[in-house]
């Protein structure tokens, strides 16, 4: 099968014998930390895209798979301890500057192209007119401006290999401390079109915060980022006149399929 179910809100993976104490009652500083929701269809993650195929013109509207959506922290640079976490709402990405070891989220989020959740189909080979990704955010903490990168890269069942992992192809752009309470409209066309370009079934994208140096030292500076700067929008009600139902995969067979996401406190 294509898909790999990962099932667990919060699973520890340790490159080293060691573990990591402490529980989850952080108070988070740093140079910028952001919050995306990912509980209901009304304000999950939102892919939209414009396109032309051999039929004519189409729209596809997508929400995220939330068995598939998650966040991946370093919470130990020196054991190479991550969190990684599934199934759960906020996903978080940034900097907690003050708890232990300064650690570091980087969020993922995942759109079926292939109408497996039951949901539009973006055809392979089609044109793409324009793309947007609609994020509801729910904090924006300890800077007033957020430089973030968005970066589209290969689909997996998420793993420690994957927060520094390469990219396919990026974009640039800022959250602000007024957006928590708003959906933010982020132009990803030319990421889609990326996608497109190389028959990928799932758009998967990276959140992480941009302008720092990773703990691990592999995220360093990207020069290109400048002139990929993702114009966006900010809205208190979403730009879709109907969301789709929101669904793990097609008739929601998958284990888990419906189930209610708990809610993560800091």
């Amino acid at each position: 099968m294509r898909r790999i179910f990962y099932l667990g809100v919060t699973a520890i993976l340790a490159l080293s014998l060691s573990g990591c104490g402490g529980g989850d009652d952080r108070n988070v500083t740093g140079p910028g930390f952001v919050g995306i929701d990912d509980s209901v269809a009304d304000t999950a993650p939102l892919l939209t895209v414009e396109f032309v195929d051999v039929l004519g013109r189409g729209t596809a509207v997508i929400l995220s798979d939330p068995e598939f959506d998650g966040d991946i922290a370093l919470v130990d640079p020196v054991q190479n301890v991550f969190t990684i976490t599934t199934g759960a709402t906020p996903l978080f990405f940034g900097v907690d500057s003050s708890g232990n070891n300064m650690p570091e989220y980087k969020a993922f989020l995942t759109f079926p192209l292939d109408g497996v959740t039951g949901q539009d189909i973006l055809p392979l080979g089609a044109t793409i007119i324009r793309a947007t990704v609609e994020l509801f955010i729910t904090e924006v903490r300890f800077a007033d401006t957020v430089p973030t990168f968005l970066d589209l890269v290969p689909f997996g069942v998420l793993g420690p290999e994957d927060f520094d992992a390469g990219f396919l192809d990026s974009l640039s752009l800022d959250f602000l401390s007024s957006d928590p309470g708003n959906f933010v409209l982020i132009e990803v066309t030319p990421l889609v079109q990326t996608a497109q370009d190389l028959a990928l079934l799932d758009f998967q994208i990276r959140l992480s915060l941009g302008g720092v140096v990773s703990p691990t030292g592999a995220q360093g500076a990207r020069p290109q980022a400048a002139s990929n700067r993702a114009d966006r929008t900010v809205s208190a009600s979403s730009i879709a006149v109907k969301r789709p139902e929101r669904r793990s995969q097609a008739g929601g067979s998958r284990a888990g399929a419906g189930a209610e996401h708990p809610t993560r406190s800091r």
